[in-house]
């Protein structure tokens, strides 16, 4: 008996690949029709990738519509962060389009390959000044200009969704301010991050797809690195920034040993000014360089008619040494070793990290808790659903929250803010100055307790306003207590500060 073949599935990949063939036409249309736009998307030729095909369309709509928006914000620094993020974006435009005329970059490959794009995305971070006026604006697009790192990973989509988090902390800052022009381009800025994230699933959802048998990624993008042919695309013309200016002839390859130095600890330095690893290193010395204390420093060796005591004369350089140890233990923020790890199977510790960002993603379950303990200037995020979260110790600490089943507590932390980007049930406020609470909509109804802390603010999408008006509560901290003689108790109301207006 003859076998009978289901040709089924094949007739389901063909239908899907006429929609697919659909779908680049009419980009290639779109394209077509917009040549003549003030600010158009590179030249496409018949050599292009699928990728950069499809790439054009987002661009023809989300460039043009993003830089008239920085135009009407009349900002040099905001044209300028707008300019570096559409650089970024024409970069990577001409990465897809090398995509099918080379094979996979290596690892190694990749800081040397997106060299031009991490020169630009640094420009972006120096370029935000807090003194500012438009200090959040640049935060905002210097995230966004991480999204260079989607070719290198296998899922671009969470990659851009990570940027569209991370400016969204910054973004919400803008939108508070309600100023009508700032608000159009934080709007256009985040459509544009939203609709990438949607592009990333439909076009290479699975990564980006490289020729199989071309020439090494190395050699191909030695000869035409990228910057060389988008270079005066990638010029912005709004304000004085020079950031996104790429030179006719690319960037030249950064030296090795700058790459080498990121992944490899700084050795402490042997003067003064090393900073905190100095501080330990001394610390953790032991004994080995103190001096003997001999017989005749002793206090009851001492000569009776001696006025100045031993201990006295050295008193200055014994202030001197403790100062460093001083230092360590005033105030809030690092008393010890950075680190980062997991304890008892189940507990989180960051501790006393000083700037930059750490996300925890990676092996994060429902039962973990998080503790950030005697950390500053630091942003911490958290990307999946954990049992608590918790600061204790922090100075201007920033907390990127998902779901969180039990509570997210402050305690004896000042300036420290926490975003919710799922549902979070419970805060919990204790001995704190400056704290800020982000509430996303999953997370509109969660209960605070607070005892002994001040400067305590709430942020939340406001329901009967439109996309992106925010409302900003204070949670009180003045009470009006009165004798009640018939229940011989005492009856508490919030002071009329928080109830007036």
């Amino acid at each position: 008996m003859a076998n009978v073949i289901d040709l089924s599935p094949f007739n389901t990949i063909l239908q899907r690949l006429e929609g697919v063939a659909v779908r680049l036409e009419s980009a290639a249309g779109v394209q077509a029709s917009a040549s003549s736009d003030a600010s158009p998307a590179p030249s496409q030729t018949n050599a292009d990738s699928v990728a950069a095909i499809a790439f054009d369309n987002f661009l023809s709509v989300h460039v043009t519509k993003l830089q008239g928006a920085a135009k009407e914000v009349s900002s040099d620094a905001v044209n300028g962060a707008t300019d570096n993020f559409v650089a970024i974006l024409k970069l990577l435009r001409a990465l897809f389009a090398a995509s099918d005329k080379c094979a996979k970059p290596n690892n190694d490959d990749w800081a040397k390959i997106l060299a031009p794009m991490i020169e630009i995305s640094n420009s972006s971070a120096k370029a935000c000044d807090n003194r500012s006026d438009y200090f959040s604006h640049c935060k905002a697009a210097a995230e966004c200009t991480q999204i260079m790192m989607l070719p290198a990973q296998t899922s671009p989509s969470s990659q851009v969704q990570q940027c569209l988090e991370a400016m969204d902390f910054h973004g919400n800052k803008v939108l508070m301010k309600k100023i009508p022009a700032d608000t159009a381009w934080m709007k256009a800025l985040k459509e544009a991050m939203k609709e990438l994230v949607e592009w990333c699933k439909e076009n290479i959802k699975l990564g980006l797809s490289w020729k199989a048998g071309g020439p090494p990624a190395s050699e191909y993008f030695a000869a035409n690195p990228l910057g060389a042919s988008t270079g005066q695309q990638a010029t912005g013309k709004g304000g004085k920034s020079k950031g996104p200016a790429a030179p006719k002839g690319g960037f030249a390859a950064p030296p090795k040993e700058l790459f080498e130095g990121m992944s490899k600890p700084t050795p402490p330095s042997g003067g003064g000014g090393g900073g905190m690893s100095d501080v330990f290193a001394q610390l953790q010395a032991g004994t080995g360089g103190l001096k003997k204390v001999t017989a005749d420093m002793k206090t009851k060796n001492r000569d009776p008619n001696d006025k100045v005591s031993v201990v006295q004369s050295k008193a200055p350089a014994a202030a001197a040494a403790a100062a460093p140890r001083a230092s360590l233990i005033k105030g809030k923020g690092p008393r010890g070793e950075p680190k980062i790890e997991l304890e008892r199977g189940f507990n989180w510790m960051v501790e006393n990290q000083e700037g930059g960002m750490h996300t925890l993603s990676d092996d994060l379950e429902q039962s973990h808790l998080i503790c950030i303990i005697n950390c500053k200037n630091t942003t911490v995020k958290v990307d999946k659903k954990v049992k608590n979260v918790c600061l204790d110790g922090c100075l201007k600490v920033s907390v990127l929250v998902h779901d969180v089943v039990s509570a997210v507590e402050f305690v004896n932390s000042d300036r420290c803010v926490v975003q919710t980007m799922g549902k979070v049930n419970s805060f919990a406020i204790d001995k704190c100055d400056g704290a800020m609470v982000h509430l996303s909509k999953e997370s509109i109804d969660a209960e605070f307790t607070t005892a002994k802390s001040s400067e305590m603010n709430v942020t939340m999408p406001d329901p009967d306003g439109v996309d992106g008006d925010i409302i900003e509560m204070p949670i009180p901290e003045q009470f009006v207590s009165k004798v009640n003689l018939s229940t011989k108790k005492l009856d508490t109301r919030v002071s009329d500060l928080y109830t007036s207006g």
